[in-house]
């Protein structure tokens, strides 16, 4: 796997936070803890995930469905290992009810080919899964691909709608359900990595994510960020109110700007809906959050004043137990200095799609790999 060979060498880039202070306090801690004891500290107070390769964790699902159904045969009584996330979406959870009604496994009443992806070469790129999570459910995913010829990091923006095949549940399924798990089988890290990768194509390497609270804490750690718009902007649901103009601004107000997807502005005396306000303007803020951040973590002018920060917002940040100290260290030098135009980006190719239960979800018009081959010609398969 990816996880266990050497990070390749390359230039510097990337993006975005729910994910923001993910990434760059991650690549930060890293560089500062080869030179300081407390961020060293600091590192490894970090949580931890467990992340197996994805024919492990896809076996572990098999052998946990088999030993269901044996069990199901064996008594009418629910005396099966449940696998069901903490929290379901209207398709899983219709799933569940028809199987805990003995009406046999679940197939889908429909394919989606563009779900899944051809794999690629594990040794194209390294890979690093960034969540930001509300409760169970990712929020908000950016997945980013170093690769190894030395080319410009490249990043997606995985929507929470996406409609992907869930395999826990052997049923289509937004793609934020993953990170509920598979309960006794696969933990969250394992079972969103698993249909990642079954999306795309792309083994994940590494995984890291933080909560809403945990991006709040990053961003007020670091003194706040500065967020310019050219008018008046609200959004009653994020609680985002911002004045025209450039307002440096804490981690509340930081959190509703990358979660605003119902954004008005005020124009000639009146409220407006923006244009394009959704979760796609949710990632262009997400993006622009953590290059905002990257800087803000490039003007420490001392170890003492990074390692206060470090200390304060390391516990918020979880990452797989294969993210090394050494991984951290390589991502720092690699990250430093980054501009937006450096990276890569993936446009996915989605629509709006209702499923057979009611749910409204992003269905995939095209495959991942064809929408990465168009930024990176080398992938097309």
């Amino acid at each position: 796997m990816g996880k266990h060979r050497a990070t390749p060498k390359l230039s510097m880039p990337a993006r975005a936070l729910l994910v923001a202070g993910l990434l760059a306090l991650v690549a930060a801690i890293g560089f500062f803890t080869s030179i300081g004891v407390h961020a060293l500290q600091a590192y490894r107070s970090v949580q931890r995930e467990p992340l197996a390769s994805p024919e492990e964790i896809r076996q572990r699902i098999l052998e946990g469905a088999t030993t269901t159904t044996r069990a199901t045969s064996t008594t009418q009584a629910e005396t099966t290992v449940e696998t069901s996330p903490p929290l379901l979406d209207m398709d899983v959870l219709a799933a569940v009810i028809l199987d805990r009604n003995e009406r046999g496994p679940i197939e889908p009443p429909f394919s989606i080919p563009e779900a899944t992806s051809p794999p690629l070469p594990d040794d194209m790129f390294t890979t690093y899964l960034l969540v930001g999570q509300e409760g169970y459910r990712a929020d908000a995913m950016i997945y980013v691909l170093l690769p190894s010829d030395g080319s410009a990091p490249i990043i997606a923006s995985l929507p929470r709608d996406l409609y992907v095949m869930n395999p826990c549940k052997r049923e289509y399924a937004r793609l934020n359900t993953g990170l509920g798990g598979c309960k006794g089988v696969a933990g969250g890290a394992e079972l969103l990595s698993l249909m990642v990768y079954d999306y795309t194509g792309i083994e994940v390497d590494h995984f890291a994510r933080v909560d809403f609270s945990g991006f709040v804490n990053i961003i007020d750690a670091l003194g706040g960020i500065d967020i310019c718009v050219e008018t008046p902007v609200r959004d009653s649901q994020s609680k985002l109110d911002l004045p025209a103009g450039c307002s440096h601004v804490g981690g509340e107000m930081a959190l509703a700007w990358v979660r605003s997807r119902h954004t008005e502005r005020f124009v000639d005396g009146e409220w407006e809906r923006v244009p394009g306000a959704s979760d796609f303007a949710r990632q262009r803020h997400e993006q622009e959050v953590l290059f905002k951040v990257a800087k803000r973590l490039a003007s420490f002018s001392s170890l003492s004043a990074f390692s206060s920060v470090a200390q304060q917002v390391a516990g918020a940040i979880h990452l797989d137990s294969h993210f090394a100290f050494s991984d951290a260290v390589k991502l720092a030098w690699r990250f430093r200095g980054t501009t937006q135009s450096q990276v890569a980006t993936v446009r996915l190719s989605t629509d709006n799609y209702r499923t057979p239960h009611g749910a409204l979800v992003l269905a995939p018009t095209a495959t991942f790999n064809a929408d990465l081959a168009k930024v990176y010609p080398a992938a097309a398969r």
